[in-house]
């Protein structure tokens, strides 16, 4: 129950979160106005979204999120740091707000997108597993 709260409320989030990379998507649009019709016919041309996808976008979104709630970032290193973040989960930032996009309408993506969040480790779960590993080996060491 707790991955699945853990995922609604990312999925939430998330909502908000698609615009994080149109700063670097507005650069060439810019630069190319002729463009933006086939721009914005693209997403409905798009690719299937594969569940390897769903998983990178799981962990890209769970640091994003991370990252969104930084205080002590300001909002242009908040914008570096969640483009690295989407990167380094191997999507690109318009892929990942494809993505977020989609599932805000598509019921199918959004459940399967809740299965991918499913299959990652809760993050309280990741941190008491963290800290009773410490624990032991305190004991360990002192006994």
């Amino acid at each position: 129950m707790k991955k699945f709260l853990t995922a609604a409320t990312l999925a939430g989030t998330l909502a908000a979160t698609p615009a994080f990379a149109q700063a670097e998507a507005a650069a060439p649009a810019a630069e190319a106005p002729a463009a933006a019709p086939a721009a914005e016919a693209a997403p409905e041309a798009a690719a299937p979204i594969t569940d390897a996808e769903l998983d990178q976008f799981a962990g890209a979104a769970i640091k994003v999120n991370e990252i969104a709630q930084d205080a002590t970032l300001d909002a242009e290193g908040k914008q570096a740091a969640m483009v690295t973040a989407v990167q380094a989960s191997g999507l690109d930032a318009v892929r990942f707000n494809e993505i977020a996009s989609k599932s805000q309408s598509d019921e199918t993506l959004k459940g399967r997108l809740a299965e991918a969040f499913a299959r990652r480790p809760a993050p309280e779960a990741t941190a008491t597993a963290a800290a009773e590993g410490e624990t032991a080996t305190d004991e360990q060491a002192g006994g």
